[in-house]
């Protein structure tokens, strides 16, 4: 529940704030918490990025490494932050240059990291340097820390939350989760208003990144299934990733219109005219990732939908809005390629030809028995539609189509 006054920050990664009930919150503190192998910092490059771009201010702390590599790294994402460290937008405060027995070049550094009450001393001289902007601090290395200053340190950031609410700042803090003692991994979880894991499950040879939100303490819930696939794309940063949506349909229904026409990359495999399998291509929109997999339509190709269908997380079913007939093909893939349960939306294709039927009508027809989005598709030039070739669809419906799908899978 937002309070009175109180300010949200974006972190500008999809799903990630709504699953934050809105953003991140004013005087708090947030743990992203990452287990081995995962990289955190760049949940912590995008939400600084974006809260620089709205006119706020970002202290880093930087205590895993030197702050030319963390400006290395963010321009590296496609980031333009030079502009923030020339107005002082971006400050550094240098906790790694003592670590190395090497002099900082930083105008705020800690002589001797190795100390946490130096660190907190300066944390506070840099945030009642109060300029009128909304404040966020980010924490390179809860772990660096932990190795470096002793178990006790993490009982520093107490008195670290109590400075960004005497400021009204917010924070964000970076761990990994090393074999630490159950009582330092308890009371970094109690000191945290909020705790990101970032996670990895292996699926035979497959090792897929994702995030899960365990705690967010200014609204006392967390949403269910408040998870979700990500990789870190370069340039882009965070994107949410779905490693499969499945489009499948009669034969002629234009899946291959559907795939060619989101994809600039798409491809399809063809004999005599006509896919036989498969159309692959890949789209980036709106902070999500995603490939997408065609299917052959004739029956004589049936034996392989089931392999096709297999770890699709969502299903695009294309049908041919002037053939009825067709419908109960429909029904019958998405039995064959197993994915009737999955997230799905009927796409509508030549919604704009002669004897196209509506979108209740085409409802009616299909009678799946669950209520299933059917969405209008169109060409954006039915003069240049040519024979077995993917048509050119209109951009706005194809992307009508994925944001009422992503609503589904995330």
């Amino acid at each position: 529940m937002l309070m009175d006054g109180e300010k949200i920050f974006k972190t500008s990664i999809p799903k990630l704030d709504d699953y934050l009930d809105g953003g991140l919150r004013e005087s708090s503190m947030t743990l992203l918490w990452s287990f081995p192998g995962i990289d955190n910092s760049p949940f912590a490059y995008q939400a600084m990025v974006e809260q620089l771009e709205n006119g706020g201010r970002c202290v880093y702390v930087n205590q895993s490494k030197m702050s030319n590599a963390v400006l290395n790294e963010i321009e590296h994402y496609g980031w333009d932050i030079k502009p923030y460290l020339d107005n002082e937008s971006l400050v550094f405060l240098d906790a790694y240059s003592g670590l190395i027995n090497i002099e900082s070049r930083e105008a705020f550094s800690v002589k001797n990291p190795r100390n946490p009450d130096e660190i907190t001393k300066e944390l506070n001289r840099i945030l009642d340097l109060d300029d009128g902007r909304d404040t966020m601090v980010v924490y390179d290395s809860i772990s660096t820390l932990i190795d470096h200053c002793g178990d006790d340190a993490v009982y520093k950031m107490q008195e670290w939350k109590d400075i960004l609410k005497k400021n009204k700042a917010f924070g964000v803090f970076l761990f990994t989760e090393w074999p630490y003692d159950d009582k330092i991994l308890e009371e970094l979880r109690n000191v945290s208003d909020a705790v990101i894991e970032l996670r990895a499950i292996e699926e035979k040879v497959i090792l897929r990144e994702f995030f899960v939100v365990s705690k967010v303490g200014w609204n006392g819930k967390i949403k269910k299934g408040a998870t979700a696939p990500f990789k870190i794309t370069v340039p882009g940063g965070v994107m949410i990733y779905i490693p499969k949506i499945l489009v499948t349909g009669p034969f002629n229904a234009g899946k291959s219109s559907v795939i060619h026409s989101l994809s600039d990359t798409a491809v399809s495999v063809e004999r005599v005219g006509t896919t036989v399998a498969l159309d692959h291509g890949h789209v980036d929109y709106e902070g999500f990732s995603v490939d997408l997999f065609g299917t052959p339509g004739q029956e004589r190709f049936d034996p392989i939908l089931e392999m096709l269908g297999g770890e699709a997380l969502g299903v695009i079913a294309v049908v041919d809005s002037t053939n009825p007939d067709s419908f109960p093909r429909v029904r019958e893939m998405l039995t064959k390629t197993k994915s009737a349960g999955l997230p799905c939306i009927i796409a509508a294709n030549k919604n704009d030809l002669p004897g196209a039927l509506s979108v209740e009508e085409i409802r009616d027809g299909l009678g799946l028995g669950i209520p299933i989005p059917v969405l209008p598709v169109t060409s954006v030039d039915i003069s240049k539609v040519e024979k077995d070739k993917p048509a050119n669809l209109k951009k706005k419906e194809l992307y009508a189509l994925l944001d009422a799908l992503f609503s589904k899978i995330v």
